[in-house]
């Protein structure tokens, strides 16, 4: 028995396209879909990036700051060296503030400093007698501060009390005025002075 087909030529051609374009449909959607996740997976890394730079922006400006601080020690370290130096050169540490708190302390209510320095000498001195015979050749090295006080004092009566304490510290040595003068200031008229002194540091005897 011959089968009728009823069903137009075309009807076919148009299920199989209607098949393409659903298959074309659904691939379009994937396609999306997947372009949207990527997208959203992209703007997440790109997120977690700036986050990470912000983060190493930071470790970044933290280590500056480190280094900084570094530098700083490092400078402090290079200060305390010299003046380590200094303090082995003339044998044992000299505290200034000390200097200068004993100076204050012996100076009258109205004098002022206007200017303090100082400068280290020394000197090898061979033993003799018992010392030589004991040491042989052992040389010991004596080390002074000379110090140069320039100041004011409200009156010739204040200089002379300064000096007379100064004079009366045991540590201070050789106190000399170098000169005294009238000075002006304001309308003000006082004495303008500047004393020399020294201060004996002995250091342990060096081969």
């Amino acid at each position: 028995m011959r089968e009728v087909e009823f069903l137009p030529e075309w009807y076919p051609k148009v299920r199989q396209r209607r098949r393409v374009l659903a298959l074309q449909a659904w691939i379009t959607l994937i396609l999306v879909s997947g372009l949207g996740l990527w997208m959203l997976l992209v703007q997440r890394n790109v997120h977690a990036q700036e986050i990470q730079v912000s983060r190493l922006g930071n470790e970044l400006a933290q280590s500056e700051s480190e280094c900084r601080r570094l530098d700083d020690l490092l400078a402090l370290q290079r200060q305390l060296g010299q003046q380590n130096s200094i303090f082995v050169k003339i044998g044992r540490p000299v505290e200034s503030t000390h200097v200068i708190t004993t100076l204050c302390d012996i100076m009258p209510h109205d004098m002022a400093l206007l200017g303090l320095s100082l400068d280290t000498h020394e000197q090898l001195v061979n033993p003799t007698g018992l010392a030589a015979r004991a040491a042989q050749e052992q040389k010991r090295k004596e080390s002074k501060l000379n110090f140069r006080l320039h100041g004011v004092a409200p009156t010739d009566v204040d200089l002379a009390e300064f000096l007379a304490k100064l004079t009366a510290r045991p540590f201070f040595k050789q106190v000399e005025l170098i000169y005294s003068h009238e000075r002006q200031d304001s309308g003000r008229v006082m004495r303008e002075f500047e004393v020399a002194f020294v201060m004996e540091l002995p250091t342990p005897g060096v081969h």
